[in-house]
This record gives structure tokens, sequence and C-alpha cells, in this order.
């Protein structure tokens, strides 16, 4: 595995590469970093180049003081890595990364995976912005240790994380959430949005598009991956059982195993 840092004008972005063949992109979401995608390393860089970063203001990359962008950032990347005809695997605010990058570089992108996305465009419910508005209230009050404990334990956020009867996909996540890096370590009006908002342009993505959603998933997750299955005419809907949001880490080997089928069938 090569692990690098690239330098960017105001910062670095942590990235790791594994294996050899077409390029497949892992971008996590909230939370979260590039470990969160462990349990697909062996899996999928046996047939291809699998690339997994962290974006800035998680893990292992700097932390934004100024705006920026992600999708400027990604496409730092792959710039730096030289490939093209790339696939994207984005997991929740990662899936909405993915779909804007798609909408401003669509000759880069050659096919789309999308678990629990959220889409630019698409406004949170109320409780769901007030849910997320609290974590950084938490911080405040609270310091960062007592703001994740809050986080954890907080009702609203179980459809987040694994429930107790599995315990290892639990001890995982919990682990990354953990990581002090990966919680509210920059506020969110300093990431950049890409306009026209892509919940209005879905019909311009023309390429192969999985979306993939769990039946435990928040309400709002599963009706905005609905909207997405009905916008983009070349998707496909899978549904994966028994999981919450992060079925990749809760159902690893159902998971890697519908993203393989469908990867042969399109790449």
């Amino acid at each position: 595995m090569l692990e690098g840092n690239l330098n960017l004008d105001d910062g670095l972005l942590f990235y790791a590469v594994s294996g050899n063949g077409d390029p497949v992109v892992l971008i996590h979401g909230n939370f979260n970093d590039h470990q969160i995608w462990n349990e697909q390393v062996d899996s999928f860089s046996t047939h291809y180049k699998l690339i997994r970063y962290d974006l800035r203001g998680y893990g292992l990359s700097s932390t934004p003081k100024s705006s920026f962008s992600n999708i400027g950032d990604l496409k730092a990347l792959i710039d730096t890595l030289k490939i093209h005809n790339v696939t994207l695997v984005g997991s929740s605010m990662g899936g909405g990364i993915a779909i804007d990058f798609t909408l401003t570089y669509p000759h880069l992108v050659k096919a789309l995976i999308l678990v629990s996305p959220s889409i630019n465009g698409n406004p949170y419910p109320m409780n769901m912005m007030w849910q997320g508005t609290k974590n950084y209230i938490n911080l405040r009050l609270k310091g960062r240790k007592k703001a994740i404990e809050s986080f954890i334990t907080n009702h609203f956020w179980q459809y987040f994380i694994p429930s107790i009867k599995k315990e290892e996909a639990r001890t995982k996540l919990i682990n990354n959430i953990e990581n002090p890096n990966n919680f509210c370590r920059f506020s969110p009006s300093l990431s950049v949005a890409v306009k026209p908002y892509a919940f209005n342009r879905l019909h311009e993505i023309n390429i192969p598009t999985l979306i993939i959603i769990s039946d435990q998933d928040h309400s709002f997750n599963k009706e905005t991956a609905e909207s997405l299955h009905k916008s983009i005419v070349s998707s496909s809907k899978t549904i994966i059982q028994d999981c919450g949001h992060l079925p990749f880490i809760e159902a690893p080997r159902e998971f890697n195993q519908v993203v393989l089928d469908f990867l042969s069938k399109r790449i």
C-alpha cells in the first residue's frame, strides 16, 4: 500500500493507494475517515486500483482555515495520481461529493456508487439540522470528548451506529467516530458548494450508477435514494437488509459482493 500527503495551496490531503487496475476512489462521509473502508480494501484492491483519502478536516488531512472545495481537492488528487475513467464510491456526504464531482467533471468519471448519499440542494429535515447543530454546541460547552460521547448515545443518531447485536461492526464504527480528528473540526460553512445545486441536475448524469441504501436507515435517506433512482436514468438501486446508514461496515461481505458484481459488468 502506498500512502502520501497531497500538498494543496493551504493544506494537506492524506491518501492511500492499494492494488492495480481500473481506479476506484472511496469517499467517506461525516464523522469518519478513510479507515472506515478497511473492510473493503482486500476485496476491492484484488481487482482494482483502490484509492482512499481523508476529506479536508478529517483524519490525517489538514483542518481548513478558509473556504475550500471538496470537488477541487478530489480533482487535485486525481490529477496527482494521473488516473482517469474513475469509479467514485461515496458514503453519505461523500456520495454528495461524488455526485457534484461527476456533474463538474463528467469526462473523468466512468461509474458511480452512492451509499446512503446526500444530495446538495436537497434540504435536510429541520430535526436533522438541529441535531447536527447540537454537535457543535456540545463541542463548545462540553469539549470534544464529551461531545463525541453525546453523539454516540443520542437516540436520534442510532440509525448511524450499528446495534449492540452487531458488536464487531459497532466497535469499529465507534472507534472511528471517537477519533477526535473526525468530529466537528471546522465550520461546514467553509466548504464551498457546487452551484447550480445537484438536486436539480441529476438528469445530467448518464453513466452507470448504483445506489445502495439500507432498510434501517433514516427515512429521509431512503427517500433521497429513491429520488436519485428516479432521476438518474442509468441507475439501479439495491437495498441491504438489517443495516443502518453504513452497510459497508455492518454487512461488508454482502456490500462488497454487490459492488464487485456491479463493477464487473460495467467497467
